[in-house]
């Protein structure tokens, strides 16, 4: 591929066919097509491939990673870190097998081994932002608030114009109880990523429901969640949830309670409906839903 081209995965999947097909041990076309089925989302036919150029060279260190990879996103986290494990078996100290079996540690629970992953990969390479944000987020799952914080800043300046270290570290001030930094940081994510609802909802959501009544913005919360729920067609729980606090928030509760109950009929299983229901009784009995208060230890964790 030319500097500057379009990557094409089912132009990439055709080449590398013929050339297994001229040669059916060609590790690389192997390799490459895996790479390209990735891109398109067919996980299982990726690690096939995959496979075979392992089959074929059991010392490619990088094909252990990508299988990994993708074993990863299909949610098969042990299966992902025996990948990765291998991977650095193979080449000790490779920085992104570090990065992404710290992934796996963390969507298992294990913060303290993703931790140690990614501190390795930061020795290794201490320009990654990747690894500064994600073992930040290991942190905030050990209530670690502070080294988060740290992490994401770092995170930050490495790669300023990416909104997810904004958004992270806000979460991270808003747990420690210092509701001001969070809203700074929130808007430098919408700044950053304008046409995400993701962005403009967690802004809307600690204007409208914020615990101290000095950081809320009705008025605003309302504008931001009703535009997160028109960029989602209004297929979102947690924008219709969110844009009902900012309902609340102004006094149309009336308006607060028909919003949540179209978050309630559209929620999926992973949604928190207890929390939901919560606020609807809330706004049924005319009051306005905030979010829980921070413990005052927490700004020193």
């Amino acid at each position: 591929m030319q500097h500057g081209e379009v990557y094409d995965a089912d132009r990439s999947i055709a080449a590398c066919t013929e050339a297994i097909r001229l040669n059916p041990e060609h590790v690389n076309a192997y390799f490459h097509r895996g790479v390209a089925w990735s891109k398109k989302g067919e996980y299982d036919k990726a690690i096939a491939d995959y496979n075979e150029a392992i089959r074929l060279d059991p010392g490619l260190a990088i094909a252990f990673h990508k299988r990994g990879l993708n074993w990863y996103r299909k949610g098969e986290y042990d299966k992902a870190i025996e990948g990765q494990n291998e991977a650095i078996r193979l080449h000790p100290g490779y920085t992104s097998a570090h990065v992404n079996r710290g992934l796996s540690w963390n969507a298992v629970g294990e913060y303290a081994k993703a931790i140690v992953d990614y501190s390795e990969a930061i020795k290794r390479h201490p320009q990654s932002a990747d690894a500064y944000h994600n073992r930040g987020n290991s942190w905030v799952h050990l209530g670690k608030y502070r080294n988060a914080i740290a992490d994401y800043t770092q995170a930050i300046a490495l790669a300023p114009q990416d909104p997810q270290s904004y958004n992270c570290r806000g979460i991270a001030w808003c747990r420690c109880g210092i509701y001001g930094r969070a809203i700074a940081d929130y808007e430098e994510a919408l700044q950053r990523d304008p046409d995400s609802p993701l962005r403009h909802w967690v802004l809307g959501a600690m204007l409208a429901a914020c615990p101290k009544r000095r950081y809320r913005d009705g008025r605003r919360a309302l504008k931001l969640c009703a535009e997160a729920s028109a960029l989602t067609d209004r297929k979102n729980a947690d924008c219709l949830t969110w844009l009902a606090a900012a309902y609340a928030e102004l006094g149309d509760f009336e308006a607060a309670i028909a919003a949540q109950k179209e978050a309630l009929s559209i929620a999926r299983e992973d949604d928190d409906t207890e929390a939901m229901l919560c606020a609807q009784r809330c706004y049924e009995n005319g009051t306005a839903y905030r979010m829980e208060a921070a413990k005052w230890y927490h700004r020193f964790l």
